[in-house]
């Protein structure tokens, strides 16, 4: 098989639904913070806030993902601002419109969106995606925040012939080991995201996207089915051991990146695709993401008017609460995302048309 070979498009539906199910994780995991906040019980467990472990989820399945766009791209200067445009038209619309609105919320109520700040975000920085010390306006942006990071670096591979993909990638990951060891994360925050060990889960995604190329998806089911033993067998030890979300970095590359990785590699390659509706959840997953925690704040607010010191509200509540998520995030993919997205298809197009 050539090297160059793309994987078949439709290997691809799992992984759009694997970012629903990531997005869903990130939910749950929120939903833990704001019954805490919200009301005077808590029916929730401490495990939900594993539901972190979403994160992890995208940044492996986005290293997966730009190996495969990678490999049906010409190499040259051309190619990197084409995709550098690609990936940043799919981030930052969307991105901006949300923060854009929490932006008016603050410029009324403060209170209501920097409760939770020890020190006020950057709001340039916050916009642009610029590490900073502080958290960006739209909290979950700091991970975006790597995402960005991730695809300038990428992007030099279009430089290189594909067969210098797999070097660059080792290259890379040493180069991300040698700053830790010399400790860059003490140093700027741009440099700290640089050489950010978070980066090992972007690689892992890489290299299963590299290796399921190379071998043409070969032993998927078993990838897949070993992949979710490990995620089983990682949060039983955690959890057991009263571990709650493992927040440094390294530690988080270390547990999750392998079983990630696997999970992501097994489920490209088998033939069954996963239900329609997850693939409708992968759809509106980004918006999910960026919307979720304002859904869940304001119906929290509310909920704490009558919120009872007793658990029977708390379960329908939280229910409900879950499901005005995924409905919001539905109307702003309809209403913003997609039309953004066909906008940014269309320039795309305009700026770079085929040879």
């Amino acid at each position: 098989m050539s090297f160059e070979t793309p994987a078949p498009a439709n290997h691809l539906a799992n992984i759009q639904s694997l970012r629903g199910i990531a997005a869903l994780l990130v939910v749950f995991s929120h939903l833990l913070v704001i019954e805490g906040k919200y009301s005077p019980d808590q029916s929730l467990g401490s495990w939900m806030n594993f539901g972190q472990v979403g994160v992890d989820l995208f940044f492996v399945i986005s290293g997966f993902i730009m190996v495969h766009v990678a490999m049906k791209m010409q190499r040259g200067g051309k190619s990197v601002m084409e995709f550098l445009f690609a990936r940043f038209s799919r981030i930052y619309p969307l991105y901006w419109l949300v923060s854009a609105a929490l932006l008016m919320v603050w410029l009324v109520r403060p209170d209501m969106v920097f409760s939770s700040f020890t020190t006020e975000p950057n709001i340039i920085k916050s916009f642009l995606l610029y590490p900073d010390t502080r958290d960006p306006l739209l909290a979950v942006g700091w991970t975006l925040i790597h995402e960005i990071g991730f695809y300038l670096i990428f992007a030099l591979a279009l430089l290189l012939k594909p067969k210098w993909l797999l070097p660059f990638l080792l290259l890379w990951a040493v180069v991300i080991g040698l700053g830790q060891y010399m400790g860059a994360n003490t140093h700027s925050p741009l440099i700290a995201l640089l050489f950010s060990p978070l980066t090992y889960e972007f690689l892992a995604g890489a290299f299963a996207g590299w290796v399921f190329h190379k071998w043409n998806a070969k032993f998927a089911l078993p990838s897949l089915v070993l992949g979710l033993l490990l995620w089983a067998a990682t949060l039983f030890v955690l959890i057991s051991a009263g571990h709650s979300m493992i927040e440094n970095h390294m530690g988080r590359a270390i547990h999750f990146a392998l079983p990630a990785s696997l999970t992501v590699y097994g489920l490209a390659g088998i033939k069954t695709n996963l239900p329609k509706w997850s693939q409708t959840l992968g759809d509106w997953s980004y918006a999910l993401y960026l919307t979720h925690v304002l859904t869940l704040t304001l119906l929290g607010r509310f909920w704490h008017i009558f919120a009872q010191d007793s658990l029977w509200d708390n379960i329908p509540t939280l229910t409900i609460m879950t499901i005005a998520s995924i409905v919001v995030a539905g109307l702003t993919y309809k209403l913003a995302e997609k039309p953004m997205l066909n906008t940014a298809k269309t320039l795309r197009r305009r700026f770079f048309p085929p040879a």
